[in-house]
């Protein structure tokens, strides 16, 4: 009996479809390993609940009541993030926070197929002279949470906050630029690894990216991203030293976490084929050797592109695969999403607290198979090969660029915008662009990060920063 329970079964594709009572959207989900051999359960945050279902059968599982009874005398939920990602959870090194609207962050164990705690219970204090209990509330609320390594990050109105896990200690305060009359909030945030420091940046609601030195609390640079809109995501690309930012889910602009210089922004509907995007994600994927950037869209599609850099350290982005209801529900938004790594499955929530499953391992390989040298000449101005990557989805790739018949790629959305200096000194100015290269001339790729593979991908659509 014991050996045929060991064989691995299928997961589920959707979870709290029949759950009673659904309000407000998914902040969040991860897949955990479960008690038993290659099974998992999957873990849901919504505002004012947190769930376990069962992998398989998508069947509830109950939680511990000190979890339960914790979300209630927190609740609403504002933010959520999880150190799991498909290789620490099996440890029992996982961690899970929350943040709530009443300014307290709970930080939950992530064990084998279930949640203990809280482990912490840290609270954000308001600044300033008291106000009434309603404006205390929203100002205190957790906008955005971030977990590195040990540490927590935590984001709100006027300040983000740093606490040691191990000790429970508050490491720094990082204050945000703004005046007491219009203070900024933290809508985002992403640690981002230097060769002798860290860098914390955060994405304000005000439209600004701000780069603080996670050691000394100092302010390092401040810019404008793509607008006065709220720059709702941020997400870190290691292998090619890129961060990603979206600005009101109508933009997408591409740093260098090097020289702070705009590499390149693009519209949202150029990047997931027509739809404007309500979350985003970069996620390296050593099993397959690729960084892919992942977007999901208000319509519930989903689009998967892979990260290069060139050898003239130009950025594509290089469409894999699209599909137009991977949400599950034509038209309801993606409103969080993860990447498990062992499954090798994106989890994407949604506006109705439902998460859907969607393993990309077919797809990601077809599309790398097809970017191979030696197929190269065989995908060249072949409608047919390039259908191919998403015959089994109901979605449409972009167009190729080796089409003869087919548009040219659009341009991007206009000229990146210089850095501006901040009261830590003045950056870098942001690199001139250069006119677009057809991509049937571009110069062979590394997979940066990968060393000893190249790429030419001639036959995909790519972006060049």
């Amino acid at each position: 009996m014991g050996a045929g329970n060991s064989a691995p079964k299928p997961l589920a594709t959707s979870f709290g479809e029949e759950a009673p009572g659904r309000r407000g959207p998914s902040l969040g989900s991860v897949l955990l390993e479960g008690p038993e051999a290659n099974r998992y359960r999957l873990l849901l945050v919504t505002p004012l609940r947190i769930q376990l279902f069962d992998g398989h059968d998508a069947k509830p599982v109950e939680l511990e009541e000190s979890v339960a009874a914790a979300v209630r005398s927190h609740s609403p939920l504002t933010s959520f993030a999880s150190s799991a990602s498909g290789a620490s959870e099996a440890s029992g090194s996982g961690r899970m926070a929350i943040g709530c609207q009443d300014g307290a962050v709970l930080v939950f164990n992530l064990e084998v197929g279930t949640v203990r705690g809280p482990l912490h219970n840290f609270q954000i204090e308001e600044d300033g002279p008291a106000r009434d209990a309603s404006s205390a509330d929203l100002s205190r609320s957790v906008t955005a949470l971030h977990l590195h390594e040990g540490l927590l990050f935590a984001g709100s109105c006027g300040r983000c906050t740093c606490w040691a896990l191990a000790d429970s200690e508050l490491q720094r305060e990082f204050h945000l630029p703004g005046s007491e009359e219009q203070p900024a909030t933290a809508s985002s945030l992403v640690v981002v690894p230097q060769e002798s420091v860290r860098q914390l940046w955060v994405g304000l609601d005000n439209g600004l990216l701000v780069v603080f030195d996670v050691e000394t609390g100092m302010l390092v640079r401040s810019f404008s991203c793509c607008g006065p809109e709220m720059v709702s995501a941020l997400a870190f690309c290691e292998k090619t030293s890129a961060v990603f930012a979206l600005s009101a889910h109508k933009r997408v602009s591409i740093w260098d976490s090097k020289s702070f210089a705009c590499l390149q922004k693009y519209p949202a509907e150029l990047m997931t084929c027509g739809a404007d995007l309500s979350a985003m994600g970069a996620f390296d994927v050593p099993k397959l050797s690729l960084s892919l950037l992942v977007l999901a869209g208000v319509d519930g599609s989903l689009c998967l592109r892979r990260i290069t850099r060139r050898t003239d350290s130009k950025l594509n982005c290089i469409l894999l695969w699209y599909r137009g209801d991977a949400g599950g529900e034509l038209g309801c938004p993606v409103t969080a999403l993860n990447f498990h790594e062992g499954t090798e499955t994106v989890l994407l929530g949604d506006a109705g607290c439902r998460v859907q499953l969607q393993n990309i391992r077919e797809h990601v390989t077809s599309a790398a198979e097809l970017m191979q040298p030696s197929l190269v000449k065989r995908t060249e101005g072949s409608e047919e090969s390039l259908g191919g990557l998403v015959s089994a989805t109901q979605g449409t790739t972009e167009p190729s660029p080796s089409h003869s018949d087919g548009p040219p790629l659009p341009p991007p959305a206009d000229s990146p915008p210089e850095v501006s200096p901040a009261s830590a000194g003045a950056p870098e100015e942001g690199k001139a662009e250069e006119p677009p290269q057809d991509p049937s001339d571009e110069k062979p790729q590394t997979r940066d990060g990968y060393p000893g593979e190249t790429t030419n991908s001639a036959a995909f659509p790519v972006f060049n920063g």
